[in-house]
């Protein structure tokens, strides 16, 4: 009786063990497994997992130029003109691998430049720039009748109104696209070797104006030309006595790179 009685208790404790342990390493395999994916998954993080805000902007360059012929570079007979002429010089001093683009429309005046930066066709070049350089305003000026004294005062005060509510919107666009970006724009200088003084003061009136506004920017610089071009028409000039030549941009580059690279020295 007590052996028929004990070897089916031992029978029936010998499966309940062996069913524990097929259970217990079943379970091990499945958490073991569990464990290698969430390793992979970590070691395997895909560019689309990265905060878009680490990521550059494709098709960026370290400097923008945005405006006008002047910014563009026409009179300059080696095709340089500012923005290649400061790249120069940068390299010369650092020799770094810095990029440019050059957006500049020859005959652009603010409003123009304004209606381009709100499209938003250069918002990727505006947000990747470190460097952008603005010229702007000098065909705002020049399209009114300079000869006409009569009906000039009111005029000029138009223009001066629409180019300062223009640039100020500029300012304020590329600073909600790029607020890190230090920003440059050139000065205006008079083409005119006959000064008419009432003309000249105009002008100074006009550099005021944009000096106040950069001046509401901490990153932002006035690069000054009036003074440089005065005595100086007949070498900076070029043949069509309105552009710089190659003399003249090289000389608003080296300005523009003294203010931008040692201006606490």
């Amino acid at each position: 009786m007590f052996k028929k009685v004990v070897w089916p208790l031992v029978s029936a404790s010998a499966l309940i063990l062996a069913l524990v342990f097929v259970f217990g390493f079943v379970t091990s395999i499945i958490i073991s497994g569990g464990e290698a994916d969430v390793q992979t998954e970590t070691q395997t993080e895909s560019p689309e997992n990265i905060p878009e805000e680490v990521m550059p902007p494709d098709g960026a360059s370290d400097i923008l130029i945005l405006g006008d012929s002047i910014g563009f570079g026409v009179g300059d007979e080696e095709n340089l003109g500012i923005g290649e002429r400061y790249l120069d010089l940068l390299e010369e001093d650092s020799e770094t691998d810095t990029t440019i683009t050059n957006s500049s429309v020859p005959g652009f005046e603010s409003s123009q430049l304004a209606d381009l930066i709100e499209s938003g066709e250069n918002r990727t070049s505006i947000a990747g720039a470190e460097l952008i350089i603005l010229s702007i305003g000098g065909n705002d000026l020049n399209r009114l009748n300079l000869e006409d004294n009569v009906t000039l005062a009111p005029a000029f005060e138009e223009a001066l109104n629409i180019y300062k509510e223009d640039l100020t919107f500029i300012l304020s666009e590329i600073r909600s696209i790029n607020p890190d970006a230090q920003l440059a724009i050139i000065g205006l200088y008079n083409p005119y070797s006959e000064d008419d003084p009432q003309n000249a003061r105009f002008l100074l009136d006009w550099n005021h104006e944009t000096r106040l506004i950069v001046n509401s920017d901490a990153a932002f610089a006035y690069i000054p030309t009036y003074e440089l071009f005065t005595y100086h028409l007949d070498a900076y000039l070029s043949p069509d006595d309105f552009h710089p030549n190659g003399m003249g941009y090289q000389v608003i580059a080296e300005t523009l790179f003294r203010i931008l690279n040692y201006s606490t020295n």
